[in-house]
């Protein structure tokens, strides 16, 4: 089954699907992954697949150590923000080697982890 209609041009075409795909397509999607979550029946591992894709979607899966802002990865970053997180890793590893884990870090978290 054709999606194309007759005189569409390509760039009508992924519109329209691209408009469908945002609609009907991301309703479906939260649906299915709101049924897996509360489906009692559902391996816990699609559970917990699903637990976190609706906590990403819902933006409360962020990085606390820059003030609730989500973290970036890092070919998001500038080079100024990489070398902020390269800091902040190399300071975290000095104070694990110098037996005192807890000191700079606060376990959120950072982008390569």
């Amino acid at each position: 089954m054709s999606t194309a209609k007759r005189d569409e041009t390509p760039e009508q075409l992924f519109e329209r699907v691209s408009l469908r795909l945002r609609t009907v397509g991301l309703e479906s999607a939260v649906e299915a992954l709101i049924a897996v979550c509360t489906e009692k029946g559902s391996p816990m591992p699609a559970r917990a697949t699903a637990g976190v894709a609706l906590l990403r979607a819902n933006g409360m899966l962020v990085d606390k150590s820059d003030g609730g802002k989500k973290a970036k990865a890092p070919h998001e970053m500038t080079g100024d923000e990489l070398q902020a997180e390269i800091d902040r890793l190399k300071r975290s590893a000095q104070h694990v080697q110098a037996g005192n884990p807890d000191v700079s870090d606060d376990g959120a978290g950072g982008a390569f982890e």
